[in-house]
């Protein structure tokens, strides 16, 4: 073999195994929905460290980037995200809709599937659990905040009504890493599976 023969095949090999690496990756996430939950300027702002705040939102873009774009959902706590309009025509209102504002602005944002959640389990939404039954979900993965709370109560709630829950630890936050751990353990314990990235 030449030199530009063999330049072209060591190119083409590198290609190839970064190929496979990638699909590797996606294969962990393929055919699973993916609830970010609570992931709002709000909670990321005054509740966690920079850092902590950056380390979540490059992990939670990550799976957003390796999965289906049309399975992405964002959930958001209406209790953070209510805004008060006033007009002449209508009257005072509240508006609990949920809007890209409230997010992270650093949160990737791929579809509208977006959803309100008034408690700490997200399927307590009936417009959420309609989505879900209406584009046939199965598997589903809960990131975002927080592990001890809301993360587990939706996690065991979707458990509850018969979809195969997982999280992802390193794209949930807890109150400490020691207490995320513990609650990653005990949601194992109760049956929902354990994804890394």
């Amino acid at each position: 073999m030449n030199t530009t023969a063999k330049r072209t095949f060591v190119l083409g090999l590198a290609i190839f195994i970064s190929s496979l690496s990638f699909s590797q990756t996606n294969l962990k996430f393929q055919n699973k929905f993916v609830i970010i939950l609570d992931v709002q300027q709000e909670f990321t702002e005054n509740s966690m460290s920079e850092d902590s705040a950056q380390k979540l939102i490059d992990s939670v873009n990550y799976v957003i980037e390796n999965i289906d774009p049309k399975k992405v959902i964002y959930v958001s706590d209406t209790t953070v995200h209510k805004v008060l309009t006033i007009s002449f025509k209508k009257g005072v209102t509240i508006d609990t809709t949920l809007s890209k504002y409230g997010l992270d602005n650093r949160l990737k944002l791929v579809n509208e599937n977006m959803f309100c959640k008034t408690g700490g389990n997200a399927f307590e939404s009936d417009e959420l659990t309609n989505f879900l039954e209406e584009n046939n979900a199965k598997e589903i993965i809960v990131i975002g905040l927080m592990a001890e709370e809301c993360t587990s109560k939706t996690l065991l709630g979707g458990k509850e009504v018969g979809y195969d829950m997982y999280v992802i630890p390193e794209a949930i936050v807890g109150k400490s890493e020691k207490s995320k751990i513990k609650t990653v353990k005990k949601l194992k314990k109760n049956g929902i599976k354990v994804l890394h990235l």
